[in-house]
């Protein structure tokens, strides 16, 4: 009986290498595509609540105030609400936005990429601080990437300096600029 050719053990395992190369190659390839596509829609979310802002001040003559202090989402800076009175920025729904934003990350346990925001993991969230007449809304520690290339983002917080720098993207008043 005449003999088949098939495919050598040696053959297999180089394709098997391969393929396995190739899909490597795909994953990392995809994964900062979803790391941008993250930051893109925590900016979009920053304007649209900037925008709201702006028409609340257009109606009240200041924005709604925190006394100073910064408020969020994540449990690290209150845990507040993302409508209703207790929302983490007063009074802005449901009259100017539906509902304030929830970053998917908000709150996790993973933020191994820099050194500031891993040592509280609560504390990446969107902030809000303001005095009525000046106000600061950042993602704060949400940011995905390296902390150089968040630093070259022109959504980086200025204020955020020393350690936090690049961990932060913020949207500001000229006044808030430092805070």
């Amino acid at each position: 009986m005449p003999r088949r050719p098939a495919f050598t053990l040696v053959e297999l395992l180089v394709v098997i290498a391969i393929i396995g190369l190739l899909s490597t190659v795909a994953v990392v390839a995809t994964s900062s595509a979803r790391v941008n596509a993250r930051n893109t829609q925590r900016k979009a979310s920053m304007v649209q609540i900037s925008k709201a802002l702006e028409l609340y001040y257009a109606d009240n003559n200041s924005y709604p105030s925190t006394g100073g202090a910064s408020w969020g989402n994540c449990s690290f800076y209150g845990s507040k609400a993302d409508s209703g009175a207790l929302a983490w920025i007063t009074n802005l729904t449901p009259t100017y936005m539906a509902s304030l934003p929830h970053d998917q990350d908000t709150n996790r346990g993973d933020i191994s990429q820099n050194s500031y925001c891993s040592t509280i993991p609560t504390r990446a969230c969107y902030l809000y601080k303001s005095d009525g007449i000046d106000y600061k809304l950042s993602a704060h520690c949400l940011p995905e990437g390296s902390p150089s290339s968040i630093a070259a983002d022109p959504f980086s917080d200025p204020g955020a300096g020393g350690v936090r720098a690049g961990y932060d993207y913020a949207l500001y008043t000229p006044g808030a600029a430092s805070w």
